[in-house]
């Protein structure tokens, strides 16, 4: 074997050890999405038309980095026999991921208004609909990012909440009511009744969307950092190929 081989070669196999942890980290993200308590509460109220975007995206980085793992074998093994029919594989599937990744970005662009339309929706009907059966995801929530409703406090308005609500004069939870230095309602009768200055008039949808932003970068960052290495080891397993064309003949 030549030296420019075994030196693709050898770089090769040290690619995929980093290939595998790349794996390990997406199925480490996708896991922590399912698992951390911190964010079911959000995760439950993040849903629109009854489809469960987040978890399905957990479940997909968990498959995903279990894929790698396979390709990352085939292409050590590739390069440890020497194999091109491995080396093949593990070419294909790299620019099948690849393209995947490019594929999602663009459409997730394309539709991004519809999402935000959508998301706009779900959130309304959230509260209309299914407050008063996920009552303690949207308080956490509300508690948190200091909010009220999904659009906005009005939100409850005509909701399955309210119209089980015996006294006729409350409007809005106890969660948007503005807590004082105790962590309690500065006036929970107020509140409840929606008299300004006593609770949050502002909807949780920004606050929301910064919120998916801001943890989105980890998601962007993995998957950047996925495709980088995808282009390094595409260029090593094709050098290697040539390598081993090359000796052949």
């Amino acid at each position: 074997m030549s030296c420019g081989a075994s030196c693709a070669r050898l770089l090769l196999i040290a690619f995929n050890f980093i290939f595998w942890l790349s794996g390990v980290a997406i199925l480490g993200v996708g896991i922590w999405i399912l698992a951390d308590p911190n964010l079911q509460d959000y995760i439950d109220v993040i849903h629109t038309s009854d489809q469960e975007y987040f978890r399905n995206a957990a479940y997909i980085l968990i498959a995903f980095g279990a894929f790698i793992f396979l390709v990352g074998f085939a292409g050590c093994c590739g390069a440890i026999r020497n194999s091109k029919c491995l080396l093949g594989f593990y070419i294909f599937f790299l620019i099948i991921v690849f393209a995947g990744e490019l594929a999602a970005g663009i459409l997730a662009a394309i539709y991004q208004d519809e999402i935000i339309k959508e998301f706009d929706e779900g959130l309304t009907n959230s509260i209309r609909k299914d407050y008063k059966d996920n009552a303690g995801a949207w308080d956490a929530v509300q508690k948190e990012l200091k909010c009220c409703g999904g659009i906005n406090y009005m939100d409850y308005d005509n909701s399955t909440w309210m119209a089980a609500q015996v006294d006729q004069a409350i409007k809005v939870p106890k969660s948007c009511c503005i807590l004082n230095d105790s962590n309690e309602p500065t006036n929970p009768t107020q509140c409840e009744s929606a008299v300004t200055d006593f609770f949050y008039e502002t909807g949780c949808k920004d606050k929301l969307i910064d919120w998916v932003k801001d943890h989105s970068i980890i998601l962007i960052g993995v998957g950047c950092g996925i495709a980088a290495l995808q282009i390094i080891g595409l260029v090593f397993a094709i050098c290697l190929c040539r390598s081993l064309n090359e000796e052949k003949y």
